[in-house]
């Protein structure tokens, strides 16, 4: 692997990581402004219809990073691997267009839930709450084809065989991406809980019915996501992908790899561990009326555990882009072959995106801690 095509490398997987990251928050948030909304309808609490309200402007600003993050990664694809890019948008084009169908319908009815919020009848507005968060899942649900096809490259491998028509509809039989979804479901909704609890522990004692909602939906959702985590490393990756396998667990066994993520895997648990124990604590503490100040931590060791998990899945095929077995397909083979990239050039583009997520995470904090809670 070329510097060039290293720095392309890091630069794609940072910019992916951020963007779940975050995106993974807006989905969460999205079911638990919904469900809110609707229990402040069916029971005539207003408490709910707070609570709903501020759950949603922390969504909307997520939201806004989460899009800005989603155009760096097509930036990145488009002058680093361009071959990636076409390979992905002809292939994986159908799974595309489901995810853009979704951010169509998302987006304008974000806006449509907040305008309407009052102006039109509960039962309808509950209504468009639910199609904006069953919306916000209709994009991962396309997305995550692409994911699964550089761990187990099904309809890939088809059309590099020439069966392009094919292949098509074939990525919809990639057995790695079941799997991967249920993984990615329970997340959301594991991190939405948990951003709650954070977010409305900051506010103090006042807000304990909303932390211990949300660490009781955290901790849920984090029980299965670590069965389906579990699931798709035992089952899905050392099945179909046993280089990623290899590099993330099996090196603890002794098995050869490429690179080893063994540590990121043993501090992801840690990192799970915490989360249920502290969890735990603060649903029972806020249950009291007492929300304890380790609360406020949840959402961020959430966090930490999504980015730590798409390390293991993206950088456990390390120096390859593609799985392919124990072996994989080089970055060479998708790297941009039609405009040369010089070094000067690539250091410049990585200082600015290094600057760019320092500002965006300062403006993160500022947007989401002093403007939408405090």
């Amino acid at each position: 692997m070329s510097p060039a095509e290293f720095l392309g490398y890091v630069g794609l997987g940072l910019s992916v990581s951020l963007h779940i990251m975050l995106v993974t928050i807006t989905l969460g948030l999205g079911v638990i402004t919904a469900a809110w909304r609707y229990l402040a309808y069916s029971r005539g609490d207003t408490w709910y219809e707070s609570a709903a309200r501020r759950a949603f402007r922390v969504m909307v600003a997520t939201e806004l990073f989460s899009g800005v993050w989603g155009t760096i990664i097509t930036v990145f694809l488009a002058g680093f691997f361009p071959g990636l890019t076409a390979l992905a948008t002809d292939v994986i084009f159908l799974p595309i267009a489901i995810a853009i169908a979704s951010i169509l319908i998302r987006i304008p009815s974000i806006g449509i839930f907040w305008y309407t919020w009052g102006r039109v009848s509960d039962r309808v507005h509950v209504l468009i709450g639910f199609i904006m968060a069953a919306a916000g899942f209709g994009v991962p649900l396309g997305f995550r084809y692409i994911f699964a096809e550089t761990v187990y490259p099904y309809a890939a491998g088809m059309a590099l065989q020439g069966q392009v028509e094919q292949a098509r509809l074939a990525v919809f039989s990639n057995p790695v991406y079941p799997y991967l979804m249920l993984h990615t479901v329970f997340a959301a909704l594991s991190v939405g809980g948990f951003m709650v609890a954070s977010l409305f522990a900051i506010r103090g004692q006042e807000d304990a019915r909303a932390v211990r909602t949300g660490a009781l939906l955290g901790l849920v959702f984090l029980v299965l996501q670590a069965i389906a985590g579990a699931a798709y490393l035992f089952i899905a990756l050392a099945s179909y992908a046993p280089i990623i396998y290899d590099n993330v667990f099996g090196v603890l066994l002794g098995a050869s790899a490429t690179i080893n993520l063994a540590p990121v895997f043993l501090l992801k648990m840690v990192v799970v561990l915490a989360l249920l124990v502290f969890g735990y604590l603060t649903f029972v503490n806020s249950g009291k009326g007492a929300v304890p100040s380790y609360a406020r931590y949840l959402a961020p060791l959430a966090l930490l555990a999504v980015v730590l998990g798409e390390v293991m899945n993206d950088g456990g095929k390390y120096p390859y882009m593609v799985a392919l077995g124990k072996e994989g397909l080089p970055t060479s083979l998708f790297f941009n072959a039609y405009m040369p990239i010089p070094m000067g050039a690539v250091y410049v583009i990585l200082a600015f995106f290094i600057t760019a997520i320092v500002i965006f995470t300062v403006a993160f904090y500022y947007a989401i801690f002093k403007k939408f809670v405090e």
